[in-house]
């Protein structure tokens, strides 16, 4: 799979350096990295020709992984599946675009945690692991879900080259309340199927990704706790990783850092939990596009 030069991906936006007053960090400069777009609940058509056409309209886009997820039990409303909560997407991209002062590609009719599913386009991007040329437009991929899932032996090549190649993807578990960690549980085994046993490690605190903007590494990977002295929520497994030599390919989360950004108001988490999540959120971006 031939993947596009990083340079072709990244470029500097007219030289300004940007201020992180907020993390306290030395200053970065604002980058680029090309996306495409596509619909929403059922990912691109791998039939369909051409190139994508919004690639030099927006500086980010976040594009969502569409995966099938084995059948969910238990809960009457139904899973939180790929596309849940768009609101949660919507206000990383508002956060993201603050702090770097980018041209994010917006998410319209979204608020908070409203819709629970994205309608037909209303996110940046969806994306299935099935056409390696498609994918090579999408460095950067936001994978998450509630339930177990599998991928067929052509995805699974297609995801490694993706990783191989340069590649970066977020995995967030979408953990309800304290339910299972089936989402993590399938991303991390078909990781170690991928690239061997034991090639999912922790990421130590030390790690660039806690600090490059905002300085985490106090606590690493939020966790996040309901207002109100409710418990907690998500299964906290801490910060997981994929490191192909010293990249960080893959960021794995057990903590639903997505719950925490469709929370602006704070109602479930507090100001400080919506907070440390947005953070943490733009510190893999940013990692992601500057290595």
């Amino acid at each position: 799979m031939e993947f596009i030069r990083r340079r072709d991906l990244l470029k500097f936006a007219g030289g300004a350096l940007l201020g992180m007053a907020a993390g306290g960090g030395d200053a970065l400069l604002a980058v680029r990295r090309a996306t495409r777009s596509g619909p929403a609940d059922s990912g691109y058509d791998p039939n369909a020709l051409g190139e994508p056409t919004d690639l030099d309209e927006y500086d980010f886009i976040l594009p969502r992984v569409q995966v099938v997820e084995l059948p969910f039990k238990g809960r009457g409303k139904g899973p939180d599946v790929w596309n849940v909560r768009p609101g949660g997407d919507a206000n990383l991209l508002r956060e993201l675009s603050r702090v770097v002062r980018c041209h994010v590609k917006p998410i319209q009719g979204a608020v908070d945690w409203q819709p629970q599913y994205a309608y037909d386009g209303q996110l940046n991007a969806a994306v299935t692991f099935d056409d390696p040329d498609l994918l090579r437009h999408y460095p950067f991929l936001f994978m998450t879900g509630e339930n177990h899932f599998q991928l067929t032996s052509d995805q699974k090549g297609n995801l490694k080259d993706f990783l191989s190649a340069g590649g970066f993807i977020l995995m967030d578990d979408c953990v309800v309340g304290s339910g299972g960690d089936f989402f993590y549980a399938s991303c991390f085994q078909l990781l170690e199927n991928l690239f061997g046993r034991g090639s999912v490690k922790a990421i130590p605190r030390e790690h660039e990704v806690f600090h490059n903007v905002f300085d985490l590494g106090d606590i690493g990977l939020p966790y996040l706790q309901y207002s109100g002295g409710r418990g907690t929520h998500g299964q906290n497994h801490g910060a997981r990783g994929l490191f192909l030599g010293d990249r960080l390919a893959v960021f794995l989360s057990s903590n639903d850092l997505h719950c925490g950004w469709c929370d602006s108001h704070g109602v479930e988490w507090g100001p400080e939990g919506y907070r440390k999540t947005i953070q943490m959120g733009i510190n893999i971006i940013l990692y992601s596009l500057t290595h």
